[in-house]
C-alpha cells in the first residue's frame, strides 16, 4: 500500500462563528449497512464514575455510512459500512485470527444503496480503519481517493482482522500538524476548500480517528464517528472503552465535543453506531 499525503490548504476562517454564518449547498443521509451486537459495559467506559451502574447488556447497535452530496462538488462517502459478503457470512468472507462478526440484511450493503439511487461517489473519507467503518471498500471503485486520519494505516492489522483494503493501492492520510487549530476542536482540515466539509483530530478510539462537521443550509452537523458509540456517550459524557486504543485519550476528546456543542448549540450531533 502506497501511503500519500491529502493535499489542502489551511482554512482563511479562523472561528466556528465565521464558518457557520457561511453555509454551503451540502447535505448528508446516513445508510445503514448492518448491525453489531455490543455490549453496553464497554460502550459506556465501567471505570468511569458517571458509569459504574452500567448493566452488563448486549445491545444490538446499526453500522453506517454517510453519503455527503455537494451541489457543486459532487459526492462523496464519510465511512463505508459493509459489503454485501457479510449477508450470508457474519465475517464477510474474511480470514485472521480475530475477525469481526456482523449482521446484514438483504441489500443493506453499501453498494446496494449507491446504485439503487444512482450515486457516483468521487471521493470516500474514513474515520479509522475498523472493519464496520471500511469493509465496504471491497466493492467499491478502486479509481477514486481514500482517505484517512494519519497513523491509521499504522494500526491496521490485516493478519488479524482480515483484509478487507485489498485491491486498493494508494491511501490517501490527513496529516493533522499542519492542519489549523480551530476552537475546541482542535486540528481542523476544511476538506473540499470552501467551509462545506471539515475533518477534525478526534485521537483515542484510534490513533488517528477523524470525526466530521457538515456545514449546510439546513445547519451543521457533527458526525463523531466512534468517539461515542450511542446517544448515551454523550449524555452521560461518559467515552468507550471496547475496541479503543487509549481510554484516557478517547475521555479527553469526548469532552472537547462536549464543551463545543455546549458553545454552538446549533450544531447537531450524531453518534457513531445511531441514526
Amino acid at each position: 500500500m502506497k501511503l500519500v499525503n491529502y493535499q489542502y490548504k489551511k482554512t482563511s476562517k479562523l472561528s466556528w462563528v465565521e464558518v457557520f454564518q457561511n453555509p454551503c449547498p451540502i447535505s448528508v443521509h446516513t445508510f445503514q449497512t448492518g448491525s453489531v451486537i455490543i455490549n453496553l459495559k464497554g460502550t459506556l467506559n465501567p471505570d468511569h464514575p458517571r458509569a459504574r451502574d452500567v448493566e452488563d447488556q448486549e445491545i444490538g447497535v446499526p453500522i453506517l455510512a454517510h453519503w455527503i452530496h455537494h451541489h457543486e462538488k459532487g459526492d462523496f462517502l464519510l465511512d463505508v459500512g459493509l459489503d454485501s459478503s457479510y449477508f450470508k457470512d457474519p465475517c464477510g468472507g474474511l480470514e485472521g485470527s480475530s475477525v469481526d462478526e456482523y449482521l446484514q440484511g438483504e441489500n443493506e450493503n453499501i453498494a446496494h444503496h449507491l446504485e439503487k439511487r444512482g450515486i457516483n461517489i468521487g471521493m470516500v473519507f474514513l474515520s479509522h480503519l475498523h472493519s464496520d467503518h471500511a469493509a465496504g471498500v471491497r466493492e467499491l471503485p478502486k479509481n477514486i481517493p481514500y482517505v484517512t486520519g494519519k497513523g491509521e494505516y499504522k494500526e491496521y492489522q490485516p493478519e488479524v482482522h482480515g483484509d478487507f483494503l485489498e485491491g486498493l493501492e494508494e491511501l490517501f492520510e490527513i496529516d493533522y500538524s499542519r492542519a489549523q487549530n480551530m476552537p475546541f476542536l482542535g486540528p481542523s482540515v476544511d476538506l473540499l476548500g470552501d467551509g462545506s466539509l471539515w475533518a477534525f483530530h478526534t485521537p483515542g478510539h484510534t490513533p488517528g480517528h477523524s470525526s466530521f462537521l457538515v456545514n449546510g443550509m439546513d445547519g451543521p452537523v457533527l458526525l463523531a464517528m466512534d468517539v461515542a458509540f450511542i446517544g448515551e456517550n454523550l449524555k452521560l459524557g461518559v467515552a468507550p472503552s471496547d475496541y479503543t486504543w487509549n481510554t484516557e485519550v478517547a475521555q479527553e476528546t469526548l469532552e472537547k465535543i462536549l464543551t463545543f456543542l455546549r458553545l454552538y448549540p446549533q450544531v447537531r450531533v450524531v453518534a457513531g453506531h445511531e441514526v
